[in-house]
C-alpha cells in the first residue's frame, strides 16, 4: 500500500530556496531514513508532510486510509493525566467495549433469556477478543518497562516528569498507537544505548512503515533499508544499508563526473572547430552546424562532492605500551557515591570508550580523571604529567564575541596573518570564513574550530565528552577521521555506537552497580556479552537442570493441549441453541473461555522461555 507520495517539492524562505525537486514514496513496511547536513531542510520537510508548513510548489499525497503518527510531546493528550491513564487512552475503544459488556452483564442478570441481549453480548465479546482486549495491558507494561518506567510510576502525573521523560512517554504512547506510518525526528537523542537497541529490534519487526530523520549511522544501519539524502538542495534515493549508501554515493559521483568530463571534451572539440573555421568561407556553414549542435546539447552540471577533507595533522605521538593511567578501587560521586569499586587501566595506545546508561557516572568519572573533582575513595595514578586536550560537547571554551581569526591569533599571538589563514584553511575556514563571528557559526563549524585549536595545542592525551552530539553525518565523519588519525591515547564518553566502534579499542562499561573492562571494539564487546548470556543459558540447560526443563516442557505441552481442547469444547458448546439462548449458560462459557485464554498466555510465555534456555 502506498502511504505517502512526495513529488517535486520546493520550499523557500525569504526568497532563498531551501530545497527543490524533492520526490520520493513511502510504502507499507518501508523503513526509510532522511539524512543531510544540518540546515538542509530535513525537519522542514517533515513539517510540510505533517501539514504544519505551507508547500511552495510540488505535491504531497497522503493515503486517506492510513494513520500517520509523529513523535512529539503533542502525542500526550493531557499532561495532568497520570502515566497509566495516558497509556490507556490509546485503548479507549476497548475500554468502552469493556464498559458495554459490563452493562450488558447487568441487564442479562435481570433478563437472562433475552435473545437479543445474548447475541449482542456474544458479538461484543468477540470484537473485544479479536482487537486484543486480553492483551493490551501486557503491551502497555512491556513498552513502558522498555522505556524505563516502573509500575510504581504509573500513578504519577505526567507534568511531574522531566522533559526527557515526557518525550519517552510520548514515544511509548506512539508505539502503542502503532500508526501505518511512524515519523520520528532524531529518535535516539537522549535515549540510553540499551533502549536504542531494543527500539531497533522493535522497529525491525514493526508492521507499519517508518520514516526517520537521524544522524545516528549505527541506527540507520540496523533499521533502514532506504535512504533519502537531501544534498545540494535536492533529494537522492539510495537502497540498502548505510554501507551500501556510502558505496553507491561514490559510484554515482564517479559516473556523473565521468559523463560530465566526456561532455566537456565533446563541447571543447566542437568549439575548437567553430573557432578555427567560423570565418572560413568554405567551412562557415559546417562551423554554424557545430554551433547549433553545441546549443542542442543538454548541459550537465559539474557534480560536486559534498565532503571536503579537513587537512589536519596532529603531531605524531609515540604509542607507548606502558600503562599511562590506572583507576584503583575508585568511588565517584558528590554527596554520596554514584558508583564504587571502579578498577581499570589504560595504555598509551588505547582509545578507551566509557559507556553505559544515563546516571551511572560517566561524565563524573571524566571529571575525576581530569582532576576537576576529587574521588570519594580510591585513586587514579598517572604514569607522568600529561598535557590534556579536552573536547567539550558544548564548546564552552570558545569566545563567542570574537571572530575565527581573532580566536586563533589570541591563542597563538606569534602566528602571522598568513599562518592563521593557513591553519584555518586546513579546517575549511577559507577567505571570509575566518572573519565570521564565532557566535554565528553553525554547530559543525564550531566543532571544526575546536578541533583546530585542539590540534594546535599538541596534547599528549585527548579527553572527549560526547563529541558527536547534535552533529550531522558529514561533521561526524570529520571528527571520526581526525581522532582516528591521532596516534596518542584518547579517553572518551559517548552514546554514538558508530563512533565508539570506529574509534574505540577498549571499553569501560558502567552500570548502576558494577563495571566491565573489555579490550576491543563496541561490536566485539556486544558479541562477548551475547556469548556470556548464551553460556549462562547453556549452563542452566546442562545435566539435572536440563532434565528438569525437559520434564517441565513436556508438562507444559500437556497443559497447553488440555487447555486448547477445553477452549475448543467450550466454543463448540457456545453454538448450541440451548446455550446461546440462555444468558447464564453463555455468560458462564464466555467467562470460562476468557479465563482459559489468559491462563494459556501465561503458560505459553513460560513454555517459550524454557525452549530458549
Amino acid at each position: 500500500m502506498n502511504i505517502l507520495s512526495v513529488s517535486k517539492l520546493q520550499k523557500e524562505f525569504n526568497g532563498e530556496v531551501l530545497f527543490k525537486n524533492i520526490s520520493f514514496e513511502i510504502n507499507s513496511k518501508d523503513k526509510t531514513a532522511i539524512i543531510g547536513k544540518n540546515g538542509s531542510g530535513k525537519s522542514t520537510l517533515l513539517k510540510m508532510i505533517l501539514g504544519d508548513l505551507r508547500i511552495d510548489s510540488g505535491e504531497i499525497h497522503k493515503n486517506s486510509k492510513a494513520v500517520i503518527g509523529y513523535l512529539s510531546q503533542d502525542v500526550i493528550s493531557n499532561k495532568q493525566n497520570d502515566l497509566i491513564t495516558e497509556m490507556n487512552d490509546v485503548f479507549s475503544n476497548l475500554i468502552d467495549l469493556e464498559d458495554k459488556i459490563k452493562d450488558l452483564t447487568i441487564k442479562l442478570e435481570e433478563d437472562p433469556h433475552n435473545e437479543k441481549l445474548i447475541n449482542k453480548y456474544a458479538s461484543l465479546e468477540n470484537i473485544y477478543l479479536i482487537n486484543g482486549g486480553y492483551e493490551y495491558h501486557y503491551k502497555i507494561n512491556l513498552i513502558l518497562s522498555k522505556f524505563g518506567f516502573d509500575k510504581e510510576e504509573y500513578t504519577r502525573s505526567i507534568d511531574t516528569f522531566s522533559g526527557g521523560e515526557r518525550t519517552r512517554i510520548a514515544f511509548a504512547k506512539l508505539l502503542l498507537i502503532a500508526p501505518d506510518l511512524l515519523i520520528l525526528d532524531e529518535p535516539t537523542n537522549h535515549l540510553d544505548i540499551s533502549i536504542i537497541e531494543w527500539l531497533e529490534d522493535y522497529l525491525n519487526k514493526y508492521e507499519g512503515a517508518v520514516l526517520i530523520v537521524t544522524h545516528d549511522k549505527y541506527f540507520i544501519t540496523k533499521v533502514c533499508r532506504k535512504i533519502i539524502e537531501i544534498d545540494h538542495k535536492t533529494s537522492n534515493i539510495y537502497y540498502g544499508s548505510f554501507e551500501n549508501y556510502l558505496d553507491e554515493k561514490v559510484k554515482r559521483y564517479e559516473l556523473l563526473l565521468k559523463n560530465y568530463t566526456r561532455q566537456q571534451k565533446e563541447i571543447a572539440h566542437l568549439q575548437s572547430f567553430v573557432d578555427r573555421f567560423r570565418y572560413n568561407a568554405k567551412r562557415a556553414s559546417i562551423a554554424q552546424d557545430r554551433v547549433k549542435k553545441i546549443n542542442r546539447i543538454v548541459k550537465l552540471e559539474k557534480p560536486t562532492n559534498s565532503s571536503r577533507l579537513v587537512k589536519m595533522a596532529f603531531e605524531n605521538k609515540r604509542a607507548t605500551r606502558d600503562v599511562i593511567l590506572e583507576a584503583k578501587n575508585l568511588s565517584i560521586g558528590y554527596d554520596f557515591p554514584i558508583l564504587n569499586d571502579i578498577n581499570f587501566s589504560m595504555c598509551g595506545y588505547d582509545k578507551l570508550a566509557i559507556i553505559g546508561p544515563n546516571g551511572t557516572g560517566k561524565t563524573t568519572l571524566l571529571k575525576v580523571i581530569e582532576k576537576k573533582l576529587l574521588p570519594l575513595a580510591g585513586k587514579i595514578d598517572f604514569l607522568r604529567e600529561y598535557k590534556i586536550g579536552y573536547f567539550d560537547q558544548n564548546q564552552e571554551n570558545l569566545s563567542y564575541n570574537k571572530t575565527v581569526f581573532e580566536e586563533i591569533h589570541d591563542y597563538y599571538p606569534m602566528y602571522t596573518h598568513k599562518d592563521v589563514r593557513s591553519v584555518a584553511a586546513r579546517f575549511l575556514f577559507t577567505n571570509d570564513d575566518v572573519l565570521k563571528s564565532i557566535s554565528i557559526l553553525s554547530g559543525g563549524e564550531k566543532v571544526r574550530l575546536v578541533l583546530l585549536l585542539l590540534m594546535l595545542s599538541n596534547p599528549d592525551l585527548l579527553i572527549l565528552d560526547e563529541p558527536t552530539n547534535h552533529l550531522d553525518i558529514e561533521t561526524k565523519d570529520i571528527i571520526e577521521d581526525v581522532f582516528n588519525e591521532f596516534t596518542g591515547p584518547i579517553l572518551f564518553v559517548s552514546h554514538d555506537r558508530y563512533f565508539i566502534n570506529k574509534i574505540g579499542t577498549k571499553i569501560v562499561h558502567l552500570s548502576e552497580d558494577s563495571m566491565i573492562e573489555f579490550d576491543g571494539s563496541y561490536d566485539e564487546f556486544k558479541e562477548s556479552i551475547n556469548v556470556k548470556i548464551a553460556r549462562k543459558k547453556n549452563k542452566k540447560a546442562i545435566a539435572p537442570k536440563k532434565m528438569n526443563n525437559d520434564k517441565e516442557i513436556k508438562k507444559l505441552e500437556k497443559q497447553i493441549h488440555s487447555i486448547e481442547d477445553k477452549i475448543a469444547q467450550l466454543e463448540s458448546e457456545s453454538y448450541l441453541e440451548d446455550v446461546f439462548t440462555d444468558y447464564k449458560k453463555i455468560n458462564a462459557i464466555n467467562l470460562s473461555i476468557k479465563e482459559l485464554k489468559e491462563e494459556l498466555l501465561i503458560i505459553d510465555k513460560r513454555y517459550y522461555e524454557l525452549l530458549n534456555l
